[in-house]
């Protein structure tokens, strides 16, 4: 006879709710009872441990969900709607299953070993092959380069960018939101191919950087002790996770391409007191490209053998008025007395304007985030397409031979000369396509494709996902 818990009982989870209130629903759905051999094996698991070790395991989910948590914190984590609670509580569930303890008679066993030790639940031949893979794989960190919804995901893992990419069948997690994504997976290996575990660790585009440089700094402290480190890299993975639900949103760090400096965007105003000596000083500049018509920018050549620019002078929207922008203090500083000292008597400083891009970000009000990009401007679909796709040509004229964190440093010609680099620009480039169409699709009009890219670099539009 298995124990059942009853619906008014608290549940085991730790959450302080009654059952039917918590899990009752999720229970039964920690792993896709689809699966063909090994289903049902979490399932007849969790029921076994909680007829025979109901306060144990209880114990030891709110030790994964709470431990650390300050009583806010933890207020946080237990107001969470029902939904995303089956979603945390199914994750926390197999991470018992895969890596947890539980105290039997006074000792320590880890939950995957004791299932299978004699006396344990009966398994089939496949469950208990499940249930011993489930212990031996690692939870790691993987960028979703690319999917097909509700069949498959295509996975580049985020700490090894030499790794191949791997290909994993899904039916339930292959949603389109994950593109671009990182994720927290266990892949296991069945007949031949690869799947998921069940529970997926969903990080944003902002908290999934924070979490891949946390796991990086473990890797090169913890460096010559690898028996301890994938413990450690999954429970970093899992504190983050959960910290999504309970604790602020970091703000990313934002910092020049290049130079690596805080970015802070930085505007100095003039007043044009000469117009036709300010032209002729900025002309005369051997660094200096552009005109009053375009605006002139500041170039320097960089080691890695690219210009950039440090400096843009704009027309301000006042016929005598110009503005010089900076993306960092550095280039202001250095700006400002190399710009009056080429303009001279033409122009006069009025003043200087600093912005944080973190915190325009954080005080941005919701209704205007959402605005349309082009609600203050009245065009025609036809004519803000046409603009759209000249300036994506423009700002991308560049990118394949840009260095780019996100292929360690590689620029995406470099990288695509191997399997793991190819998959992770395939991935870099279809992200690009699916944000362009929800942008075109939020403004009305057709979508801008990237096939100027993918022909830049000589590769197919499927590259590396096959």
């Amino acid at each position: 006879m298995t124990y059942k818990i009853g619906r008014n009982e608290p549940c085991p989870c730790g959450s302080g709710k009654k059952y039917k209130q918590c899990c009752a629903n999720s229970a039964q759905d920690v792993v896709e009872a689809e699966r063909k051999g090994h289903a049902g094996a979490a399932e007849r698991a969790i029921d076994w441990l909680m007829n025979k070790h109901r306060k144990a395991v209880s114990i030891a989910l709110a030790e994964l969900l709470f431990d650390d948590l300050s009583p806010e914190e933890e207020d946080a984590l237990k107001a969470q709607d029902q939904e995303t609670w089956s979603i945390i509580h199914m994750n926390v569930m197999e991470l018992l299953l895969a890596e947890g303890e539980i105290l039997v008679h006074g000792e320590h066993r880890r939950v995957s070993e004791y299932l299978l030790s004699p006396g344990g639940p009966l398994f089939t031949a496949d469950q208990r092959r499940w249930i011993t893979q489930l212990g031996a794989r690692p939870l790691r960190l993987y960028d979703v380069t690319d999917l097909v919804p509700g069949q498959q995901l295509t996975l580049c893992d985020s700490l090894d960018a030499e790794a191949p990419p791997i290909i994993v069948r899904e039916r339930s997690g292959a949603q389109a939101s994950l593109l671009g994504l990182q994720i927290g997976v266990r892949i296991m290996e069945v007949d031949g191919h690869c799947e998921l575990s069940g529970a997926i660790y969903a990080f944003s585009h902002f908290t999934g950087p924070v979490v891949q440089a946390r796991m990086r700094q473990a890797m090169d402290h913890f460096e010559g002790q690898a028996s301890d480190l994938p413990h450690l890299l999954s429970t970093i993975l899992q504190r983050q996770w959960l910290a999504q639900f309970y604790a602020p949103m970091p703000m990313p760090a934002f910092r020049d391409a290049y130079s690596g400096e805080p970015m802070l965007l930085i505007t100095d105003h003039y007043r044009v007191t000469d117009w036709q000596e300010l032209t002729h000083s900025l002309s005369a500049q051997s660094d200096v490209e552009g005109d009053r018509e375009t605006a002139w920018n500041r170039l320097i050549d960089c080691t890695d053998g690219e210009t950039r620019s440090v400096a843009t002078i704009n027309i301000d929207k006042s016929p005598d008025k110009i503005t010089v922008f900076y993306k960092t203090q550095r280039h202001a500083d250095e700006g400002r007395p190399w710009f009056e000292s080429v303009a001279g008597n033409a122009v006069r400083f009025l003043s200087r304007e600093l912005s944080d891009p973190a915190g325009l970000l954080r005080n941005m009000p919701a209704d205007h985030r959402a605005k349309r990009p082009d609600a203050d401007v009245d065009l025609s679909p036809e004519v803000l397409a046409e603009m759209m796709e000249e300036t994506l040509r423009r700002m991308y004229a560049k990118w394949p031979d840009e260095p780019l964190p996100a292929l360690a440093g590689k620029t995406p010609r470099q990288a695509i000369n191997t399997p793991a680099g190819l998959e992770r620009v395939g991935g870099l480039i279809r992200l690009y396509e699916a944000s362009e169409k929800r942008q075109a699709a939020q403004q009305g009009r057709r979508t801008i494709p990237f096939d100027f890219l993918w022909r830049a670099l000589g590769i197919s539009r499927h590259a590396g996902s096959q």
